[in-house]
């Protein structure tokens, strides 16, 4: 069984049903489990920074949002997917 909370869990597929990726990788790669986010969704991540259709501010919103959770290991997390994203994605997007 995988570290996620269920509230983690319930949360990803929240955003699996309303169609947003982005939300939901955001969501996965700032999950409850005390360990660094996964390589595969700050990839993906990272990915989205280069499609045009993608929305760089909603990206930021959405990891932002993340920052105002009460437990510091999602908070902790949300910061390093931003500066991952900052060092390694495409800004313009």
């Amino acid at each position: 069984m995988s570290g996620q909370s269920i509230t983690d869990r319930i949360a990803a597929a929240q955003h699996s049903m309303t169609g947003s990726a982005i939300s939901k990788a955001v969501c996965k790669a700032t999950t409850h489990e005390v360990s660094g986010p996964k390589k595969k969704h700050l990839d993906y991540l990272i990915h989205c920074t280069n499609e045009m259709n993608v929305s760089i501010p909603q990206l930021a919103d959405t990891l932002f949002e993340r920052t105002a959770n009460s437990s510091w290991v999602v908070v902790f997390k949300a910061l390093i997917a931003t500066h991952h994203l900052m060092m390694y994605g495409n800004e313009v997007g």
